[in-house]
């Protein structure tokens, strides 16, 4: 009985810590955050800034007078066209070539014609803001962040991901709705 009661008494302190909660598993090459829907914020607003860059140095080199938008867009209208403004809701037929900032192109995405709703279409944010500023038959050139173009995406075989763009645009047709 004196053995049993030593064998329990030795054990004793091995079901203890047994029983308490494990301490916390933290990888060796992770860093704790308090909230890293913040650190997400920053690195993007960290990566904005080195984009913004990029292109206002691209915007230098051109000595073009671009007007730029709320959402970052730069543009410059080369023909004015006729009538009304397109509206969120109508379907527009354009015309299109982009290339990157570096002047290559590829040729998927040179002298496209599309017919879209603006509304109901997936189209990229940067083409829908892009149409709104022309009127029928005029012409734009429109430097888009990566964000308003093809963004985390890109183009596969075309336009890498995260690369900001210029697009040449040519709204060709409006159909209201």
């Amino acid at each position: 009985m004196r053995d049993v009661l030593k064998y329990i008494i030795g054990l004793l302190p091995f079901l203890l810590v047994a029983c308490s909660d494990p301490a916390p598993q933290i990888p060796n090459n992770k860093i704790q955050q308090e909230n890293p829907t913040e650190s997400f914020m920053e690195l993007n607003k960290e990566f904005a800034a080195i984009e913004d860059s990029i292109i206002s140095s691209y915007m230098d080199s051109l000595s073009v007078p671009f007007t730029t938008t709320k959402s970052g867009i730069r543009y410059y209208i080369t023909k004015e066209g006729d009538g009304d403004t397109v509206s969120a809701t109508d379907d527009v037929t354009y015309r299109y070539s982009v290339r990157m900032l570096d002047g290559t192109s590829c040729e998927k995405l040179t002298d496209v014609v599309k017919t879209v709703n603006l509304e109901k279409s997936e189209l990229e944010r940067g083409y829908r803001e892009a149409l709104r500023l022309l009127k029928v038959s005029g012409t734009g050139v429109f430097v888009m962040p990566s964000f308003m173009a093809y963004g985390v995406i890109g183009v596969p075989n075309c336009i890498p991901a995260w690369t900001p763009v210029e697009c040449t645009i040519t709204l060709l047709e409006v159909t209201k709705k």
